[in-house]
């Protein structure tokens, strides 16, 4: 591969708003690979971002090849913060989005990438949580921009919607949107067009065999979970009865007394001998924060009690090597067998990402991507 000094690649960035598409996309397909963050010319890239993120987003309009080259060295850009304003953009989210949902879109799987990017960026995730479409035939009748998202991420596992794409990297754009109250309230309120809370279409992956999709289920999921006033309805096994999907991670194929057993949800009570626990303690420190978040309220921690939930932390805590693991199982325990007539304080953490602090009265938010 032929190293260019600065001088040539600044032509190949003026390239990038010639007239003839043909010169452009030359320009762009030997400028993409300078765009990763492991390129020592990424940074005069950067310093140039106001004319070259405006070029590259017009590129992603043209014909698959020239967009997916665009898509991509977007992709790697975006995951430096300062590019995000510059992809704050009405027409351009909705371009983006349409990559996605339209049916045997190529450019599906790298979309879902830039918008996961794109959604670290808080006024993005607004305007895609308040986006407004056309129905689209075949995916959701849906007019909100979110709900086709969710659609696509549903039906679309296994190449069942495209069988160009997988859509995995959407969990990371839903994990990024719930981090923002906005976002919660869209996923646990139920959708106008099919009464269903859009997370009850997402939690349903938290032990799919993609980590990116699983962990994004998984963020999702607890960040949800800080929405204290929607608990009961979090929890009602008619409704949205995310508390199944919270403790099949966190169980593995112990056994149990059968008055215990009995009194499990019914989605943990049939696990068969295989069973085993998810690998990654990150996503099991995440789940176990989602049920100390759901013991924030005095509602929940009945529910928890009743459920044995405490049986299945007991478990995890016996076989876990994870020292902040064992310490928030820890933590949950002792908020579920406590006596009501102790007062705790519990404090929930405005922003998602931090665990909720407990304490006794005596003294006691998924990775930027790149493209290689």
């Amino acid at each position: 591969m032929i190293i260019l000094i600065p001088d040539p690649l600044l032509q190949l960035i003026d390239f990038l708003h010639e007239p003839k598409l043909e010169v452009r996309a030359i320009a762009l397909h030997h400028l993409t690979g300078f765009t990763h963050q492991s390129s020592e010319y990424q940074a005069l890239i950067l310093s140039k971002r106001k004319t070259v993120i405006p070029d590259l987003k017009a590129l992603c309009r043209e014909d698959p090849i020239t967009a997916h080259d665009a898509l991509k060295s977007l992709i790697n850009l975006s995951g430096d913060p300062r590019t995000l304003p510059d992809l704050d953009d009405d027409k351009f989210i909705k371009h983006i989005c349409l990559l996605i949902t339209i049916p045997k879109s190529i450019l599906a799987d790298v979309a879902c990438m830039l918008l996961s990017n794109m959604t670290k960026h808080e006024p993005i995730c607004v305007k895609l949580i308040d986006a407004k479409v056309t129905p689209l035939e075949g995916l959701s009748d849906s007019t909100r921009l979110m709900d086709q998202l969710v659609e696509a991420f549903h039906k679309g596992v296994g190449k069942n919607y495209n069988p160009q794409a997988e859509f995995h990297f959407l969990a990371s754009v839903f994990a990024n949107a719930s981090s923002i109250r906005h976002g919660r309230v869209y996923f646990v309120e139920k959708a106008s067009h099919d009464n269903l809370a859009p997370v009850t279409k997402v939690q349903i992956f938290s032990e799919d065999k993609s980590v990116i999709r699983r962990g994004g289920a998984i963020s999702t999921m607890k960040n949800c979970c800080f929405e204290t006033r929607k608990h009961d309805e979090i929890l009602d096994a008619e409704g949205t009865n995310m508390l199944p999907f919270i403790l099949l991670p966190l169980c593995g194929n112990e056994e149990y007394d059968m008055d215990e057993f009995e009194k499990f949800p019914e989605e943990i009570q049939l696990l068969g001998d295989d069973k085993t626990r998810e690998a990654d303690p990150f996503l099991r420190l995440m789940l176990c924060e989602s049920i100390l978040l759901l013991t924030t309220t005095r509602n929940g921690r009945d529910y928890l009690r009743e459920k044995q939930v405490y049986r299945v932390i007991q478990r995890l805590h016996a076989s876990e090597n994870d020292d902040k693991v064992s310490d928030k199982c820890q933590d949950i325990v002792d908020m579920l067998m406590r006596d009501e007539g102790d007062e705790k304080i519990v404090e929930v953490n405005e922003h998602p990402d931090q665990a909720p602090v407990v304490e006794d009265d005596e003294d006691d938010d998924l990775a930027i991507e790149e493209i290689a």
